[in-house]
């Protein structure tokens, strides 16, 4: 062999060397990516079942079934088809008329966006606030303008009372609307333990909360009882509403009515009293009057009483001097007798004397 060949044999093994080294390392990553491919295909395999378990939904070792991505999304599907749409993160503007029961409320509106909202939308506003935190229905409202794509004008449905006024300036914020009334369901409340109802429910209509799919007790009605379990009343809470603002319109006006009635009758009261301190000034008049008659009255019969008691002192010096009269009448009438004797006496001694003679 000569020297080149050999040369060429040791440039070969040279050159081999590189070769076998990238044939070790492409065996070893071959082998490596086999065993990921084989753990990646074993864990695919568990996700493609962990998949279909989340979609479909499976059961437990007790026989208790857990719902899946489908259920779910049919119970979202009825849910959303109840509710219709929803509008979250609103953030209002206020302007309100304390003095007519009227508002003007700019909603600016987080999601979605755009709203797709058209004017005269009747919406029901809430605060987004959970109910355990006091978060409250706000009311009825038409949408009476859409200024762009994230704002709407809201206006109340009808006149507002002074309790929603006040309500509407203590609102909490962020707002939600929706396009339909939320409907009463007996699965709403179904995962709330006794206590969050308490303190949610009117202390009036708690207990049926608390009943609702229990079982039933002996003194409940048989229209409430289901399968040997009570079962609440579910309510229609536009219905509702609506009757209360119908009785609230009729109570106002009832409370119209009557303030009217009371304006007549203090009116008529303040006539009266008018007339009353007329009828006083009348009698204070007559009394004062009386008084003066009577004090006239008092005068004359003081001065009666006078000519009284000196008629009587006349008439009794009438009466003396009438007897007075009488005795001396019945002495003159005795002088006259005796006058009248002694004349004839001596009308007698004269005519027996002789003439001449006295």
């Amino acid at each position: 062999m000569s020297i080149w060949n050999k040369i060429l044999v040791g440039l070969i093994c040279v050159a081999a060397i590189p070769y076998f080294y990238m044939a070790a390392r492409a065996l070893r990553m071959s082998t490596n990516w086999h065993e990921k491919a084989v753990k990646y295909e074993a864990r695919l395999d568990q996700l493609l079942k962990e998949n279909e378990r989340l979609l479909s939904g499976y059961e437990k070792e007790d026989g208790t079934m857990v719902a899946g991505i489908r259920q779910y999304r049919n119970e979202l599907y009825r849910l959303l088809l109840d509710r219709r749409r929803v509008w979250l993160n609103c953030d209002p503007k206020i302007k309100l008329g304390r003095e007519d029961g009227t508002a003007e409320i700019t909603i600016t509106i987080g999601s979605p966006t755009p709203h797709e909202i058209a004017e005269k939308t009747v919406l029901y506003v809430f605060e987004d606030v959970d109910v355990r935190q006091k978060g409250r229905y706000l009311g009825q409202y038409v949408v009476s303008e859409v200024t762009d794509e994230k704002q709407i004008v809201l206006v109340p449905t009808g006149v507002l009372s002074p309790r929603q006024i006040e309500n509407l300036a203590a609102a909490k914020r962020p707002w939600m609307l929706y396009e339909l009334m939320p409907r009463d369901d007996h699965d709403v409340f179904a995962e709330l333990s006794d206590e969050p109802l308490r303190t949610m429910l009117p202390a009036d209509t708690v207990q049926e909360y608390l009943k609702d799919g229990k079982p039933a007790a002996p003194e409940d009605p048989a229209q409430r009882v289901v399968e040997g379990k009570f079962v609440r009343p579910l309510r229609e809470y536009t219905i509702l509403l609506n009757g209360e603002y119908e009785k609230r319109i009729l109570l106002n006006d009832a409370l119209e009515a009557a303030k009217r009635d009371k304006k007549l009758v203090r009116d008529a009261l303040a006539a009266a009293r008018n007339q009353e301190e007329a009828c006083k000034r009348d009698i204070a008049a007559e009394k004062k009057q009386l008084a003066e008659q009577e004090r006239q009255r008092d005068i004359v019969a003081a001065h009666r009483k006078k000519l009284e008691e000196k008629l009587e002192a006349i008439q009794a010096a009438v009466k003396a001097l009438i007897a007075q009269n009488q005795a001396m009448v019945g002495q003159i009438a005795a002088y006259q007798l005796e006058a009248a004797r002694r004349i004839e006496q001596r009308a007698r001694s004269m005519a027996r004397s002789p003439v001449g003679r006295p």
